[in-house]
């Protein structure tokens, strides 16, 4: 009896010596939680990659759908901005073209770019007549397929937030039609015409200058504030 009992306990602890064995090399083998939280991190990534890719790449599917169209022809459509820096906010884009920036344009590109600024124009006379517009290109733009944008000058809306969102429209980074397809009538191409990446860098981190006065903001709130003051002394007139 007292012999099976040795024999029972020597037994026992052959087996628990097994299992922290076993539970050293599971240890071992398993991720720590910092890796495990890199991959996590690693997965997100990989996910907002995905999504800001399907982002840049949503006016492609938005000049198909039907309920986005104003106006379409053969070769271009225009479309309301789903996030419109300004009461009025329109993008004229080239179904055939597919250039995903203004930098690519050259002297073969003209016609067309006529004729988006003849739409444009058209669209501006004919729904806003005493409205002033912008017509023009950003130079470095935040989505793929070529479009130009045409917006009014009152810039009020909700969806305008940022510095970036104000000086792309209200610096050189903004590049004026006419002043783009006399460029390319003039050399067959952009270049020495088209800003450098350093260039759109510093235009985008200008100061907050309104586009209606002298008047320069310190912050974004202040910018809108003044800008509503100008629309609503605009209006009365």
């Amino acid at each position: 009896m007292f012999f099976m009992k040795l024999h029972d306990c020597y037994v026992s602890a052959n087996a628990f010596k097994r299992l922290m064995e076993a539970s050293k090399i599971i240890g071992e083998n398993s991720p720590s939680p910092k890796r495990a939280k890199n991959n996590v991190a690693k997965e997100g990534s990989s996910k907002d990659t995905t999504k800001k890719h399907y982002w840049k790449s949503g006016l492609s599917q938005a000049i198909t759908d039907a309920e986005n169209i104003i106006q379409s022809s053969d070769t271009v459509v225009i479309i309301k901005d789903k996030y419109p820096k300004a009461k009025f906010h329109y993008l004229v884009i080239p179904k055939q073209v597919q250039l995903n920036s203004a930098r690519e344009l050259t002297r073969s590109h003209i016609n067309l770019l006529k004729e988006m600024q003849e739409k444009a124009e058209g669209l501006v006379k004919d729904c806003h007549p005493k409205t002033m517009f912008k017509i023009g290109f950003h130079a470095k733009p935040s989505m793929d397929h070529l479009h130009l944008h045409v917006v009014s000058t009152d810039f009020v809306s909700t969806c305008l937030k940022t510095k970036k969102h104000w000086n792309s429209f209200n610096t050189e980074h903004f590049l004026d039609l006419p002043e783009l397809i006399s460029k390319l009538e003039e050399k067959g191409n952009l270049d020495g015409y088209y800003p450098t990446d350093k260039d759109i860098e510093l235009y985008l981190k200008k100061p907050l200058k309104c586009n209606q006065c002298s008047f320069e903001a310190k912050t974004m709130p202040s910018l809108k504030e003044h800008l509503n003051a100008h629309a609503q002394s605009n209006s009365k007139m």
